[in-house]
């Protein structure tokens, strides 16, 4: 008989206490799930290389393979929030809210999950100009994470498309409140009070409020390019260049 289908233990130390069946099985298990959740991430894994290398259809192939095998509610969620956000990224919006809604359907438990499913999906629906729909998307992405920028900003985009436009300039003015590292609030904040001078008359205090957000992405941006030139002077030096404190880039 091939040994390979001998099983090999480790000598119990001696005075040590046996272990029973139902142990032994437990750590087997244990160990089991283990090797399973290491073998998910490295999918995942693969799937971001496509991503970032521009197949996105190959992508895809590998969410679905996950999809597939799994019968967990959130991982589904994750993937079909995956698959928009893949199609987001070769513009196909339409497919994009195709599996939102889907992801919809199972509720997942992790707050993240269920909150970027509502974000993109009224990101997606603020494209095609569904601004309303958008608006009560956006406004659950906020109620599951008010520290979250993205909502913030996506709702305003949303509020504007309906003509709301002071309520669309203080949601611009809380996103860059919550997150100054991401200028697109501010831009469309600049943009809006550029087209609609009216707004002024609504909220007198607007542009000390406009002031307030320049200075602080302006602050955001001037950190960034410090650490840059941080890095590269400590590359020429051949010092390792600290990284604690650089913010990663912006979601959708």
């Amino acid at each position: 008989m091939s040994d390979e289908f001998l099983f090999k233990y480790t000598p119990i130390p001696k005075g040590s206490k046996p272990i029973t069946g139902e142990e032994w099985e437990e750590i087997a298990l244990v160990r089991l799930d283990k090797c399973q959740m290491e073998l998910k991430e490295a999918v995942w894994e693969v799937i971001r290389m496509y991503c970032k290398t521009d197949r996105q259809q190959v992508a895809i192939r590998y969410v679905d393979q996950v999809l597939a095998e799994s019968d967990n509610p959130e991982e589904k969620a994750r993937c079909y929030l995956a698959m928009g956000c893949i199609m987001e990224q070769i513009e196909d919006f339409s497919s994009a809210i195709s599996y939102y809604s889907q992801a919809l359907h199972l509720e997942p438990m992790s707050n993240s999950t269920w909150y970027f499913i509502h974000n993109n999906l009224g990101f997606c629906l603020n494209h095609f100009g569904r601004c309303k729909e958008a608006e009560r998307y956006c406004r659950t992405a906020i109620e599951i994470d008010p520290g979250r920028y993205n909502a913030k900003k996506n709702l305003a985009i949303s509020l504007e498309g309906q003509g709301h436009y002071a309520a669309a300039a203080r949601c611009y003015i809380e996103a860059v409140r919550s997150e100054a590292s991401d200028s697109r609030a501010l831009r469309h904040l600049e943009s809006l009070l550029e087209n609609h001078p009216e707004i002024r008359a609504e909220i007198p205090e607007i542009n000390d409020q406009l002031e307030v957000c320049r200075n602080a992405v302006n602050a955001v941006e001037r950190e960034h390019e410090e650490r840059l030139r941080e890095a590269a002077d400590g590359g020429k030096s051949g010092l390792k260049c600290p990284t604690s404190g650089v913010r990663p880039g912006p979601s959708i």
